[in-house]
């Protein structure tokens, strides 16, 4: 498409820079076109043959696509990071000492 264009529209100047220069730019845009083209067509065929490859893995029974339960005991608890970074639990390392103002907000 975008050759035929280029084609069927040249640039029909008497100045011989902006002549060589649609040219580059003709040839620039058709490489990078054509380079884009093969990226995605090794992209779509590598693709394909990951979706048959996991196709045939659940079907011999390699690849269960059933989820994972986790037990309530086992879940991952993430901890509140404002409260850490405020030293607001002081069971933690660097918490406040005993005996030590309230009011110092660096926990000095």
């Amino acid at each position: 498409f975008i050759a035929d264009l280029f084609a069927n529209n040249p640039v029909e100047t008497d100045f011989y820079t902006a002549a060589r220069l649609s040219g580059v730019f003709r040839n620039v845009v058709i490489g990078l076109f054509s380079l884009a083209s093969g990226f995605f067509g090794v992209i779509g065929l590598g693709l394909v043959l990951l979706g048959g490859r996991v196709a045939i893995g659940v079907l011999t029974g390699e690849l269960d696509p059933t989820p994972i339960r986790k037990r309530k005991d086992q879940e991952l608890e993430m901890p509140n990071v404002i409260d850490l970074m405020l030293n607001k639990k002081p069971g933690r390392r660097g918490g406040r000492k005993k005996g030590r103002s309230d009011d110092n907000p660096f926990g000095l």
